[in-house]
């Protein structure tokens, strides 16, 4: 929860205004200064909430939150996930003082722990710990020598060109199978490398230095290093044009490609994929090909640029996936580049701070295990399943009253929201470390023993049945998912916290804030990604043509909208790319506000408190959640690659389509926050 003094001038002011231009209610008003949930501090009420209820909402919260320097962003999100990870840091420091037994989770973090911390021993060592790995770079014959070289960097969890991973079959929900990926550019997305406007030339020509700059450090003069920074920087250019665009991404029937291995050798000249995963030691005999075009072009540079060449991408690659645990010369440059010249940051965080970060990254299951032990309430987990079932029944019941949906989707949709099963808390079983060695004095060693872990415990899975129980979150993390693949939704206990949920707030604050976070996730079943999967988790198109065209008729209006939102002069949100996530957003306010009156009749009518309204405190609860400052680099960027829309956007967008919303605040047509009905976007 944010804790910050209660500005008086502006809850006068709140106040005033309410009494003042709002409609009174019927329902009972309690008579009191603070709204248990919410900070009348986090109003700045020169704006008007008509006109940009975001900045109504929350210009408060940005006054007395502001970016710290070791942050791109910074929100309710990172508070709370800063205040898990202070929880974190009090586990590790009790484990990294006691005796544990060596392979017992406790032992495990402590000493990972400790690796990190030991900055003097990471700066004796140099790239000594690299140096084997650098070897077998330097040693590579041919081209030929690359299926092998790939496995083992898969097993050491180097990155790849080629990505390969397991997971659900998304035509055949019940097993697991390969799955290939692109993979191999250390940008954040194509358009940095292809792009020529100012931003990105601005960006290219830093990232060139950078790449210059590392090579120096391991030891080249100017001239080679620069040779050597030309060299990576065209392969990564090469393959992200002919890279698939995020938007294409997000298309399962353009991204489930499944082919047998003699097939993939096919596509891609000739690759020895055999030896690949006789190196891994699986067998595969299908898999599913995500970008077959960069697949196959990618293959044809493996021979048509030179091997010395591909040597200097292969060691930038393996250098700056460690250079955070090098020596600080290496981890101070990675830190300019990708966080100062990316996104703005001027200062790193604390080393201890990073290296908690480092051990929740990396132990994420074990700390976890011990984090819900200690601070995980029960209580809290019955509350949010009620809450689940109150938004389950809303949802069926809109979709049988919805006018633009045939009554044969109808049913196969009730049919699929029967079928949801959510998953609240933490697992039901842990994944075993012991057998991961980890010590307190080799940090890079200790990555890799991790990555070969993980590796093989995710290849392993491979043919084999899918275990219903797996979590693909830990359980400290502040965030919730939907899986199509299961028709699952899952809410860790990291985000069963204020300001998302606290057993001691008022309803209509919980509602607007888990209440919609959990029917922003019962959506995504229905996106126009998730709309795609049946009801056991398939690709499987159950929908008739006549409410698909309806629906899409929608959800071209929503990307609209979105993509006429101009954050920075001529940067407009990507509304094809953001269109799921805004989706979700429109319909978890929509349900989370009839699951709360739903709540109302159960336990009676909700009272106006400190001058708010139940329907206008939903609606503060939904801001509460997006309150966030943000860097205009990190702002940028995360236009190019993030599927969800900025802050702001989450906040006015969706609710500028709700009556509820218009009702709750006496809104009138022509207001900012009162789309005009011919483009009012209602789907559920």
């Amino acid at each position: 929860m944010i804790k910050t003094i209660l500005n008086v001038g502006v809850f006068s002011l709140a106040l005033l205004m309410f009494s003042c231009n709002n409609e009174t209610t019927n329902s009972e008003t309690m008579k009191t200064d603070t709204i248990p949930g919410f900070n009348l501090s986090n109003l700045d009420t020169s704006y008007k909430p008509c006109d940009d209820f975001y900045s109504y909402a929350t210009k408060g919260w940005q006054k007395n939150n502001p970016l710290p320097k070791t942050e791109g962003r910074w929100g309710t999100f990172s508070i709370l996930n800063e205040q898990n990870e202070d929880k974190v840091k009090e586990i590790i420091h009790e484990v990294a003082k006691s005796n544990a037994k060596q392979g017992s989770i406790e032992q495990q973090i402590g000493d990972l722990y400790k690796s990190a911390m030991d900055s003097a021993e990471i700066e004796k060592r140099g790239l000594t710990p690299l140096k084997p790995y650098f070897e077998v770079i330097d040693n590579l014959k041919s081209a030929d020598d690359f299926p092998a070289f790939f496995a083992q960097n898969k097993l050491n969890g180097f990155g790849n060109p080629l990505a390969l991973y397991a997971t659900v079959d998304e035509k055949n929900s019940t097993h697991n199978i390969a799955y290939f990926a692109q993979s191999g550019l250390s940008l954040p997305d194509k358009d940095y490398y292809l792009k020529n406007d100012e931003r990105y030339v601005k960006i290219q020509e830093a990232y060139k230095k950078h790449l210059k700059k590392m090579f120096e450090l391991m030891g080249d003069d100017t001239t080679k290093a620069a040779e050597k920074a030309t060299h990576v920087y065209d392969i990564e250019k090469q393959m992200a044009s002919f890279s698939m665009a995020r938007v294409d991404q997000r298309q399962p029937e353009k991204t489930y490609n499944k082919i047998s291995v003699d097939e993939l050798v096919k596509l891609t000249n000739g690759f020895d994929w055999n030896t690949y995963f006789k190196t891994l030691n699986i067998t595969v005999d299908t898999l599913v090909m995500m970008q077959p075009d960069f697949f196959k072009q990618t293959s044809e540079l493996f021979k048509s640029v030179t091997l010395d060449n591909w040597k200097d991408y292969f060691k930038y690659h393996l250098l700056i996936q460690f250079a955070s645990w090098l020596p600080d010369t290496f981890a101070v440059e990675s830190f300019n580049f990708y966080s100062g010249t990316l996104n703005g940051v001027t200062e790193r965080k604390p080393r201890e701070k990073r290296a908690v970060k480092f051990v929740n990254a990396y132990l994420s299951q074990p700390v976890g295990h011990l984090f819900v032990k200690k601070y995980f309430s029960e209580s809290s987990k019955k509350a949010v399943e009620a809450i689940i079932e109150d938004l389950r029944s809303v949802y069926i019941e809109r979709v049988q009253q919805l006018d633009w949906m045939d009554d044969t989707t109808k049913e196969k949709a009730i049919e699929k929201l029967k079928a949801f099963t959510y998953k609240i808390g933490y697992p039901e079983k842990w994944k075993d470390y012991s057998s991961v060695k980890i010590t307190p004095d080799n940090i890079v060693e200790n990555i890799i023993a991790l990555s070969h872990y993980a590796t093989e415990y995710n290849l392993n899975k491979i043919g084999k049945l899918v275990d219903k129980t797996e979590w693909g979150m830990p359980p400290q993390m502040v965030n919730a998912y939907y899986e199509p693949t299961r028709n699952e939704v899952v809410f860790p206990a990291g985000i069963l916290q204020p300001p998302f949920y606290s057993i001691d707030a008022d309803d209509a604050i919980n509602y607007g804030g888990i209440g919609a976070v959990i029917g922003h996730e019962f959506t995504h079943g229905f996106d126009d990604q998730g709309s795609k999967y049946d009801k056991d988790g398939n690709i499987n198109p159950w929908w008739t043509e006549q409410s698909k065209e309806k629906f899409n008729q929608k959800t071209k209006l929503i990307v609209e909208q979105f993509n006429a939102f101009e954050p920075f002069e001529g940067i407009h949100v990507q509304g094809e790319l953001t269109q799921g996530e805004n989706i979700a957003d429109l319909g978890g306010l929509t349900l989370s506000y009839y699951a709360l009156k739903r709540h109302y009749e159960k336990v009676g009518e909700g009272k106006t408190i400190a001058g708010f309204t139940p329907e206008q405190r939903f609606f503060l609860g939904w801001a509460q959640v997006w309150a966030s400052n943000v860097r205009e680099q990190t702002a940028k960027q995360l236009i190019t690659i993030d599927p969800h829309s900025p802050s702001q956007y989450r906040v006015n967008g969706p609710m500028s389509n709700l009556k509820e919303f218009k009702e709750a605040w006496h809104c009138k047509d022509g207001d900012n926050m009162v789309r005009p009905d011919s483009v009012k976007v209602v789907i559920w």
